[in-house]
């Protein structure tokens, strides 16, 4: 049963404790599966530093050799990067190795679409019925797919990209000093370059691809120690904390606060609403800080929310053709660029932000709204956790009650999510405050209610 609880399929592709749960038979039907959604086209696959990544590299690639798949192997590659590949290359899909904000034990393939993005809900399930159907394109020997390595260059247009969004003179003109906790993944690997680009003084910590991560890579305050610790001794004017593949990124200021993730994505919201000339449109999904709403009403821009994840975000903010996506995990998309959450993109944004500005990052974040958010998982059988959820209607009282994606209340001072989780016997609750203290008291007196109702 723990094996089966650790395996996961979605929007977001096939992931799960290496070994226990994600195998490399299972790991070949998935890519076989892809390469023949696809039709055996061409496909980029790229993979991240983890100890098993080789290994599922090795059969992801088999497996699309045996569709006919031409592959274009980008080898170490940072989620963005790769997923701008896929675009500039002209490919079919990819095929990204890496588990992101997991922990060590865990792996991931995600498949993406020609342009570079997660697959939407339509696409997603086709690919999942081919999957669980079981029957794969398969190729004579003398028409299996032939394997290259992506041209050397195309990562630098990746860059390119990025620092075409920003002023790179007025941001090399502050010479800043900046600490980057890469967490020992592939997105260290253009580093250089990017410090370079923007005629800043980096200052990189975790950035040997060893396959060992460092701290817990999901990047929160707890996982911002080891930037905290040097950043005043440095002298340096902010710190980047990122996940192991580059999609999700939390702030430290030069004073050696550690950021709550939820500010990374506002903090970019209102250096793009403030420069830009016309309304903006934001979308994130219903669990994002209030302070996210707060920066686009003061710069008069327009919300938008979908439901969690990439897929889902990434979709709605092409859909509306909106200028600017991202979540409270500290991920951020900006529809000019690659359509995928970006850390490379989030730093030079806050960099861009604090030139613009003349403002230090310490006063960056002192000039946004901030809450307390509190987020907590609740035992609960799954089959029972969307019942429990809505007889918590009634607990409720003078409230706005939204129901798009799990349940969401919404009161004066705060609110609160509950969302039963898809994949575990759990119901995830966010419960966000003015204070530390309220958020902690509402999120003990939900917890409280939870279990009594279970009972």
């Amino acid at each position: 049963m723990q094996s089966m609880q650790s395996l996961r399929l979605g929007s977001a592709g096939m992931r799960g404790q290496v070994g226990s749960a994600l195998t490399p038979t299972l790991v070949i039907n998935f890519a076989s599966a892809f390469g023949t959604y696809v039709d055996g086209g061409k496909v980029v696959i790229g993979r991240d530093s983890r100890n098993s990544s080789p290994m599922i590299h090795n059969a992801v690639t088999s497996a699309l050799q045996s569709c006919g798949c031409k592959i274009l192997d980008a080898g170490l590659c940072s989620a963005p990067a790769l997923q701008f590949l896929v675009s500039s290359l002209n490919a079919d899909g990819g095929l990204l190795i890496g588990a992101g904000h997991h922990p060590s034990e865990w792996n991931a393939i995600v498949p993406l679409d020609e342009k570079g993005a997660y697959l939407n809900g339509r696409r997603t399930q086709e690919l999942l019925d081919i999957y669980h159907n079981g029957r794969f394109r398969n190729c004579s020997w003398s028409k299996i797919g032939r394997v290259e390595a992506v041209p050397g260059k195309a990562s630098e247009k990746y860059l390119d990209k990025i620092c075409s969004l920003v002023d790179t003179g007025l941001i090399a003109s502050k010479k800043f000093k900046v600490v980057a906790d890469f967490c020992n993944g592939p997105g260290s690997n253009l580093s250089k370059s990017f410090a370079s680009r923007l005629g800043i003084e980096m200052i990189p910590i975790n950035d040997t691809p060893t396959g060992i991560l460092t701290h817990d890579p999901e990047p929160r305050p707890r996982s911002s120690f080891q930037v905290k610790s040097i950043i005043s001794h440095l002298q340096s004017d902010i710190g980047f904390v990122f996940n192991s593949d580059m999609s999700r990124t939390a702030v430290t200021t030069d004073t050696g606060e550690t950021l709550s993730e939820e500010y990374t994505l506002p903090l970019v919201a209102a250096h793009i609403l403030l420069k830009s000339s016309e309304q903006c449109t934001v979308v994130t999904n219903w669990c994002t800080t209030r302070t996210l709403d707060d920066v686009v009403a003061l710069y008069n821009g327009k919300m938008e929310k979908t439901k969690v994840g990439q897929a889902s975000i990434i979709d709605k903010m092409i859909e509306l053709d909106a200028k600017l996506a991202g979540d409270g995990s500290g991920s951020v998309a900006l529809n000019d660029s690659v359509p995928a959450f970006d850390s490379y993109l989030t730093m030079a944004m806050i960099l861009e932000s604090m030139a613009v500005r003349d403002s230090s990052s310490s006063e960056l974040a002192g000039s946004i709204p901030h809450y307390h958010i509190v987020k907590r998982k609740v035992q609960c059988h799954s089959s029972h956790a969307y019942t429990l959820i809505r007889n918590l209607k009634s607990h409720f009282h003078s409230c706005m009650i939204t129901e798009n994606d799990g349940f969401r209340f919404d009161w004066k001072d705060g609110w609160i999510h509950l969302r039963a989780a898809m994949t575990e016997p759990i119901i995830r609750m966010i419960v966000e405050w003015r204070t530390e203290e309220e958020a902690e008291e509402k999120a003990l007196q939900v917890r409280s209610l939870i279990e009594r109702l279970v009972e």
